[in-house]
């Protein structure tokens, strides 16, 4: 084998190396400057006041936890009527007075908790 071949095709794989590491810096550098800025909460913090900023978010994840807590109370109602219908439908003598109680009952929770979500809600 020639050394000078040797030589050559080394010096070219540490150009290579040192080419597309410098090109790895180039890509890195623009994709630092393309990072997204925070959004400001519903509550509006100034700018800067990071205090106030943590504070807004915080009350937007407290709407959002009660907005999850009563939708989950709605499948769960949704749920337990359904059950209660096909129940009474698969069931001998139909019981569809208890299908009607049960939604009135369910009805009525619904509408308590989600008063009291909403009052909890306003109160942060």
């Amino acid at each position: 084998m020639n050394p000078t071949m040797y030589e050559s095709t080394t010096k070219q794989k540490r150009y290579i190396a040192h080419y597309s590491i410098f090109w790895l810096w180039l890509i890195s550098i623009s994709a630092q400057a393309q990072l997204p800025t925070p959004v400001n909460p519903t509550s509006g913090a100034p700018s800067g006041n990071y205090l106030a900023f943590m504070q807004g978010w915080s009350g937007d994840a407290i709407d959002y936890i009660a907005l999850v807590i009563s939708g989950a109370g709605f499948l769960w109602v949704g749920w337990i009527l359904l059950s209660k219908f096909n129940e009474a439908r698969s069931s001998n003598d139909p019981d569809w007075g208890s299908v009607g109680l049960t939604a009135v009952i369910a009805g009525v929770l619904l509408a308590i908790v989600s008063f009291f979500l909403n009052e909890a809600v306003g109160i942060i």
